[in-house]
C-alpha cells in the first residue's frame, strides 16, 4: 500500500509541476507580446488629413480652373496642401502618405507653428518633383519638370489650381 501512496503523491507532484511551468510560460509570453516595439527614436506625428480619394474632382471643377490655371491640382496636391494648418512635434516628418502612390515630406522650421514646406515625390523614385513653401498669404509651388530635384518652374497656388509666376 505504501508502493501506491508514493506513486499517487510523485503523480501529483509532477502534474503541479507541470502545471506551474505552463502558466509561467503563458505569463511570460503574453507579457513579452504586450510590450511596444523599441524603436530608435519615436516621432509623434499627426495622422495624415483625410481626403476622399475615391471622389474624383468634379468636372466642372476641372472647367472652371482651366482658364485660371496654368497646372490643375494633382492627386497629391488636396493633402500636401492640408498639412499648411497642420503642427508637427518635432521639426520634420517623413513619408506622411505612407502607402500612397506618392511620398510627402513635411518640414516646420524652428519658432513656426505650422508647417512651412512640403516636398513631394510623385513617383516614389527618392527624388522631389515639387517642393510647396506657405508663407503668409501664398503658397508657392516650385516644380522639377525632368524628376531630378532642380526647381526650374514656380507657380503660386490660387485656390483653383496653380498659376505660373
Amino acid at each position: 500500500m505504501l508502493a501506491g501512496k508514493m506513486k499517487l503523491r510523485n503523480f501529483l507532484l509532477l502534474v503541479v509541476l507541470a502545471a506551474g511551468g505552463v502558466i509561467t510560460a503563458s505569463y511570460l509570453a503574453c507579457n513579452k507580446s504586450s510590450e511596444p516595439a523599441k524603436e530608435k527614436e519615436h516621432i509623434a506625428m499627426p495622422p495624415p488629413p483625410a481626403i476622399d480619394a475615391a471622389a474624383p474632382p468634379p468636372a466642372d471643377a476641372a472647367v472652371a480652373a482651366a482658364p485660371h490655371a496654368d497646372l490643375l491640382p494633382r492627386p497629391y496636391d488636396p493633402e500636401a496642401l492640408a498639412w499648411r494648418t497642420k503642427s508637427l512635434s518635432a521639426g520634420k516628418g517623413k513619408d506622411v502618405s505612407k502607402g500612397r502612390p506618392f511620398k510627402i515630406n513635411v518640414y516646420q522650421d524652428a519658432g513656426s507653428k505650422t508647417v512651412d514646406r512640403v516636398k513631394v515625390d510623385a513617383n516614389r523614385n527618392n527624388k522631389f518633383d515639387d517642393k510647396i513653401t506657405f508663407k503668409a498669404n501664398q503658397i508657392t509651388l516650385e516644380h522639377a519638370p525632368a524628376d531630378d530635384e532642380n526647381y526650374t518652374e514656380k507657380y503660386l497656388w490660387n485656390g483653383a489650381g496653380w498659376t505660373k509666376q
